[in-house]
């Protein structure tokens, strides 16, 4: 079940994602964690391939055939040969368990329903050591719903290539009652002369998610809050932070 179908934009993703604001977070845990991770989301590999070219021993999962084609071969042209997984996260199924569990850029808000969020949380929990720690970046819902407006809104103009351009924008609306936002993302695809080539579209649907309602889905698949942070660089979260950056543990037993 996908709420966002990226297979649609694959081509695209890596021409309007850029941002590496992250990439030194998720690089000192990675590091300190002194075994193996798991990049759950990984999508073309933004995060994946800083990682692997510390190497750090990563396995990387999304659920987008098209998405991890690019990402193959990225690391292709990196020589770097990465373990990857088309999966699904509320239907994880892997041979090991990991030191470290991550799911960058808030993609797990993309798991548009509380069931499917506790099922992913439940496999999480058994792809986990004992003692590992699993880290849920999330944007505070009340920074997101500012622009959940239903305004259209450019995002952004981007270069392709040499001889391509691509202008993406959006609108979405949040409704209260089922705690989604909802829209499309537009895709316009223009040559060198600037005339228009190509448009797509991409249907969105996420999750805004509640502090509350996250500690209590987690505290539920048996992960234990450490600490909740507002940002990348490890400030505590307040409630006017634009992030909601979770640091959990599952506790050793015996």
């Amino acid at each position: 079940m996908k709420s966002i179908d990226f297979d649609s934009v694959a081509d695209l993703y890596d021409s309007y994602v850029t941002v590496d604001f992250d990439i030194d977070f998720f690089r000192k845990l990675s590091k300190e964690c002194n075994g193996k991770c798991l990049e759950l989301m990984c999508g073309t590999g933004r995060v994946s391939l800083p990682l692997l070219m510390e190497n750090i021993e990563l396995t990387c999962v999304d659920y987008s055939e098209e998405m991890l084609n690019v990402l193959k071969k990225k690391a292709g042209e990196l020589n770097i040969t990465p373990e990857i997984e088309c999966q699904d996260v509320c239907n994880l199924n892997l041979k090991d368990k990991y030191k470290l569990i991550i799911i960058p850029f808030n993609s797990f808000s993309e798991i548009s329903d509380s069931i499917r969020q506790e099922q992913a949380l439940e496999k999480i929990y058994k792809h986990l050591d004992n003692g590992g720690t699993f880290v849920c970046t999330l944007y505070n819902p009340e920074y997101r719903k500012k622009t959940a407006d239903g305004l259209l809104r450019v995002l952004g103009k981007f270069q392709i290539d040499e001889n391509k351009s691509l202008v993406v924008s959006s609108y979405n609306v949040y409704n209260e009652k089922t705690k989604n936002v909802t829209g499309i993302q537009f895709y316009e695809i223009y040559g060198k002369d600037n005339k228009l080539i190509e448009k797509r579209c991409m249907d969105i649907c996420f999750s805004l998610i509640s502090k509350e309602d996250f500690i209590e889905m987690a505290s539920k698949a048996g992960l234990k809050i450490k600490e909740i942070l507002g940002d990348y660089n490890f400030s505590p979260f307040s409630e006017d932070s634009m992030f909601m950056n979770f640091i959990l543990n599952k506790e050793q037993k015996g």
